[in-house]
């Protein structure tokens, strides 16, 4: 009979290991935090929502959830997700007002994004194996990168989603790696059913779960037990989704139709084509301008390994399964898009694929220090290609729109990190992207061949993320924060959950969106076409044009001002 002896271990060695792993978990324990207090500066101009009227709509779910009043939303009945409501509803419980529930809501967003740094670890050291200075370095980075950070500073479930998406790949990782574990299939369908909960991207992904899952049994990669398994989360999920949506009722009335009115007709319409093809191919160039070409990368080797295998399963599917859903979000967004009625298309709208940038520069990354110069050579031609035809394409877009007097839509939400990176404020500088994403993936790759290099070239990305979010805060959170905060606190003039309020039509955009949350206790709705204020109502809030035919005289419906303010064009009175 054989006897089996254990290596073994010098105690050094093994003090060593745990020192490490000591150190490592205090490294990412105080990143997360930084990561935290860093995303909770840079969102601190930001005293209400910003991004109308999909983040109002989220506050008014979550706020009636908590047990507030009744609230508008601008989502469809087919596309309601009620999970990241339903996660930020506690700051409507504890939030004396709005302002405080608010920033509550962003300390919940700051705790969750923050966790893409340990996440983005976890996938660098099992998914892509990096040594542990590499896997550190690199989900720095992408813990860092502004797609992912942005949104964080805002009440929308894209908050939550970047975070959500690791989690997501680390779990079908570890599960395909170990198909026996009951645990890791029970774990893969409650993150994918809480993507569900979350957005209608999760819709999406759910489709391209089932098409991956049926590919795993069809290739006898998992047994159905565990697929089995794998669904009792996801389906619980949906129905807490439709349950919670019933328990609220109609105190959240919805504004949306059931689809966009020209979705059906995106495959019949030349124009509605093209724009689902250039909306398609736009964010497919996003992607590779804001990761300096690694996710391009990223794509090659992804596509090689499906073909001629060097890698185990776990990775090989994985990286599938990512690279299927990126192009399954990418294209369902360009079908919302080109479906819109009654708007202008889009110069950009990348929100939608997003998500995907820190997982795609991590990867892009484990690429750059796994693979020889002349492999990384013919796999930069895709990403080169892209950028190249991309930015031209583009340009050629919008010059020929313009040509026929029209103009696409271009803004702050469509893309603040390209908008950040290419100082493109006001237009659409799509040469300059394509000029940056050649230029840094050129860099990336000369600099990445000494192997000394590679973690300090990491390191000048982190900073690189630092200095882009600190501009962004400058140009783009700072002066819109500014804007959406009125001069007029209601609290401080004696107003509150005893009063009867109500305001006259034709009040500006920013009056009437910070009102409608600062009326925390009931739903700010307007007096009729008249503007004469009912006999209820104590206080209103009116237009103030002193002179014009616009303004609103409190004192003739016998009402005294409390407060007029020239800047925001409203005046506060009260009756009597």
């Amino acid at each position: 009979m054989a006897t089996e002896v254990m290596p073994y271990s010098p105690p050094e060695a093994t003090a060593t290991r745990a020192d490490r792993g000591r150190v490592v978990i205090a490294v990412l324990a105080l990143g997360w935090l930084a990561g935290v207090l860093w995303r909770l500066w840079l969102g601190s101009p930001i005293t209400h929502p910003i991004a109308h009227a999909d983040e109002d709509s989220y506050m008014n779910a979550a706020r009636a959830i908590a047990g507030g009043p009744e609230g508008f939303s601008s989502e469809t009945p087919l596309f309601r997700r009620i999970g990241y409501p339903l996660l930020v509803s506690p700051a409507f419980l504890f939030g004396p007002d709005f302002a405080t529930s608010y920033k509550i809501v962003h300390v919940i967003n700051a705790v969750i994004s923050a966790l893409s740094l340990p996440l983005a670890y976890l996938l660098a050291r099992r998914m892509f194996g990096l040594t542990t200075g590499l896997a550190l370095a690199a989900a720095f980075v992408a813990g860092t990168v502004p797609a992912g950070v942005f949104w964080s500073l805002v009440g929308m479930t894209d908050s939550v989603m970047a975070p959500l998406m690791l989690g997501w790949f680390l779990a079908i990782h570890r599960w395909v790696g170990a198909p026996a574990r009951s645990g890791a299939a029970i774990t893969v369908g409650v993150m994918t059913g809480v993507l569900y909960l979350v957005h209608i991207r999760g819709t999406i992904l759910v489709g391209v779960y089932f098409a991956f899952l049926a590919f795993l049994l069809i290739r006898k990669r998992v047994g159905r037990r565990a697929a089995g398994l794998s669904l009792v989360p996801l389906t619980l999920a949906v129905v807490l989704n439709q349950v919670v949506i019933l328990l609220i009722g109609d105190r959240v009335h919805l504004r949306g139709d059931i689809v966009g009115g020209g979705t059906m007709a995106v495959f019949t319409e030349i124009q509605r084509l093209q724009v689902f093809i250039a909306s398609f191919g736009t964010n497919v160039w996003y992607l590779c301008v804001v990761t300096g070409g690694l996710a391009g990368l990223a794509w090659v080797a992804t596509t090689v390994e499906m073909f001629r295998p060097a890698r185990d399963a776990a990775f090989r599917w994985t990286a599938g399964l990512a690279l299927g859903s990126t192009v399954g979000v990418g294209l369902g967004a360009a079908v919302v898009l080109a479906g819109l009625v009654d708007t202008q298309s889009d110069a950009l709208y990348s929100r939608y694929v997003q998500v995907f940038v820190p997982f795609w520069i991590l990867f892009g990354f484990a690429v750059l220090a796994d693979r020889r110069l002349r492999t990384l050579v013919r796999y930069a031609l895709v990403p080169v290609l892209v950028l190249v035809v991309g930015g031209l394409v583009i340009a050629y877009r919008l010059r020929y729109v313009a040509e026929r007097g029209h103009e696409l839509s271009y803004g702050m939400f469509g893309g603040p990190d390209l908008m950040t990176m290419t100082a493109g404020w006001t237009d659409f500088r799509p040469y300059v992207g394509t000029a940056i994403g050649l230029a840094a993936l050129a860099v990336l790759l000369a600099a990445t061949r000494v192997r000394r290099l590679v973690i300090p070239v990491m390191v000048v990305v982190v900073l690189v993320n630092g200095v882009t979010m600190a501009v962004m805060r400058d140009r783009l959170i700072e002066p819109i924060g500014s804007r959406f905060s009125l001069p007029v606190d209601l609290g401080e003039l004696g107003v509150g959950p005893d009063d009867e309020i109500s305001y006259t039509r034709r009040i500006s955009n920013e009056a009437y969106y910070v009102l409608y949350h600062d009326v925390y206790w009931t739903e700010f709705t307007p007096v009729g076409e008249d503007d004469v204020p009912p006999p209820n109502i104590e206080v209103m809030i009116g237009r103030y044009h002193p002179g014009e035919k616009l303004h609103w005289d409190g004192a003739e419906h016998g009402f005294t001002l409390l407060q007029a303010s020239d800047e925001a064009h409203i005046a506060v009175w009260r009756r009597g």
